[in-house]
């Protein structure tokens, strides 16, 4: 029923009520136009004669391959899949098994990638012209969408059978901007969590839940300093902890308004400088990691495991799901895990829903030969079939199954979705209560998400302006660093804006009131 619960949570209310909100989070080369995309102009609708012809001839494919009964082979790129693992390979036979019960006549056949980077070495595949026809990008796709490699996914959506049911408010936005990318997913922004035994040894820990401000987490934080390494890890970067501070700080959208009325990148704003001011005295204190520049995600969740430091954030859901599975079994019950909210200050929300584009999600090549074919096995993802399959694994092996009630094996917590992450079309009910898809540390995630998630006002970046962005983002981030450890200060932030302007900033600023004004 907790589920069945967020399942409702956000279907309807975030859907319903992102609209009313606007909010802020860090961008690494994904605000770019609502209105243009690689310099090309994006439309919502394919309504030209040429584009309706185009898709009737694919219809007629499609239906041809079915009604020939001939089963296509869907080459398909998926990242940190092998077909040398066994449990892979036995699931994508039961996969392609279930697509032939559905009628669909397509085998998935997967490339294999080389060891190393996956997106450099996707990205070295498609400039050889070696393009599968359902390709899974984490970024790079951009670059691909201007060559006009991959396919304008609006007319499959809005022609299919679940997916276009499936999609949040957030999600159509995207779309609507960049339609190259499907990703169908509950709204996903990293929450703060810690241990919950650990926070009810904490005298400020009511005050905290009750009255989330600023001074009221510092109070908490100066008390969970004692005796570790640090308060908040981090890895590399401060997005995590930006979840819980930024909107609290007025950082409440990418690009902020000053006092004239313009549009101002949020990170090179006053609100972003009293942030940083508020960071390095953290840092100064211990609070954060003094290492957390060289840290990477195995370091950080490490030290939370061992107690090292005591809060991290984490992708509501899944991923929340997972630390609370992993503290359980290194510490006991007592260490399952509590969502703290986002600070409260001149704003309250969680990193904004960047509604530029997807960060991540699957592209149908332009050039294969069976696209239709390719967005019905995407489409099939997100039906009840599709959608047992993707989330539970194999029976047997990550599940059983009596009298309709499913019980999930030990195996089943390695156990990662290989397309969506939507419970769309899954009957969470039907879950043995003991066992059950999400902890409670999970479904609280989800639960705040729902009530503090607010939209961004980023935008996709046209191509003309990515090297000034990029240029602009690198000194940013090397600034950033400085001031948090100490090396830079207050006196050196006008400097320093001046010459993120003189690197790209001002280019792409005066792009950005292009745009929002």
């Amino acid at each position: 029923m907790k589920k069945r619960l967020i399942a409702s949570l956000l279907s309807l209310t975030l859907v319903t009520g992102l609209l009313a909100g606007c909010g802020s989070g860090e961008k690494t080369g994904d605000t770019g136009s609502s209105e243009t995309n690689g310099g090309q102009e994006v439309s919502g609708t394919t309504e030209n004669s040429d584009g309706e012809n185009a898709e009737k001839e694919e219809s007629s494919t499609a239906a041809a391959e079915s009604e020939s009964g001939e089963v296509v082979t869907l080459r398909v790129t998926l990242k940190g899949i092998s077909m040398e693992d066994e449990r892979q390979r036995v699931w994508f036979d039961e996969y392609n098994k279930a697509l032939a019960e559905a009628g669909i006549p397509a085998k998935l056949e997967v490339v294999e990638m080389q060891s190393g980077s996956y997106q450099d070495n996707l990205s070295l595949m498609l400039n050889s012209g070696d393009i599968p026809d359902i390709i899974y990008f984490q970024g790079g796709d951009q670059v691909f969408a201007a060559q006009g490699i991959l396919e304008d996914l609006t007319p499959y959506i809005e022609n299919s059978t679940y997916v276009k049911n499936a999609l949040e408010d957030f999600q159509k936005e995207r779309l609507a901007n960049y339609p190259y990318l499907l990703f169908v997913t509950p709204a996903l922004s990293p929450t703060p969590v810690i241990r919950t035994d650990v926070l009810e040894g904490c005298a400020s820990a009511e005050a905290v839940l009750e009255d989330p401000t600023i001074e009221n987490y510092e109070k908490l934080f100066e008390e969970l300093k004692e005796g570790r390494k640090a308060v908040f890890g981090l890895d590399g970067n401060l997005k995590g902890i930006n979840a819980m501070f930024d909107q609290s700080f007025g950082l409440t959208t990418t690009w902020v308004k000053d006092d004239s009325g313009n549009y101002v990148y949020g990170r090179v704003s006053r609100q972003s400088l009293e942030e940083l001011k508020f960071y390095a005295s953290l840092y100064q204190k211990g609070i954060i990691d003094k290492d957390y520049l060289s840290a990477n995600w195995e370091v950080k969740e490490n030290d939370f495991y061992s107690n090292n430091t005591a809060i991290i954030s984490g992708n509501q859901g899944a991923v929340i799901d997972l630390y609370n599975s992993n503290q359980v079994a290194a510490n006991g019950e007592g260490a399952a895990l509590t969502v703290l909210p986002p600070a409260k200050g001149e704003a309250q929300g969680y990193l904004p829903l960047d509604v530029s584009k997807e960060s991540r999600g699957f592209a149908i090549s332009a050039l294969s030969e069976h696209k239709d074919l390719a967005f019905e096995v995407l489409d099939f993802a997100v039906s009840g079939p599709g959608r047992m399959l993707d989330l539970m694994g194999t029976e047997g092996k990550d599940y059983t199954v009596e009298n309709g009630v499913y019980t999930l094996l030990p195996d089943h917590d390695t156990w990662y979705a290989n397309f969506f992450e939507t419970f769309e079309n899954f009957d969470l009910d039907a879950m043995n209560p003991d066992t059950p898809y999400w902890s409670d540390a999970a479904v609280s995630s989800a639960e705040m998400m729902a009530e503090y998630a607010t939209m961004d006002n980023a935008f996709v970046m046209p191509e003309e302006h990515i090297v000034n962005w990029d240029a602009a983002e690198t000194k940013l981030a090397e600034f950033t660093a400085d001031f948090v450890i100490g090396n830079k200060t207050e006196a050196d932030w006008d400097a320093f804006v001046e010459e993120w302007n003189s690197v790209g900033g001002a280019a792409v600023t005066e792009y950005a009131n292009s745009v929002l004004q």
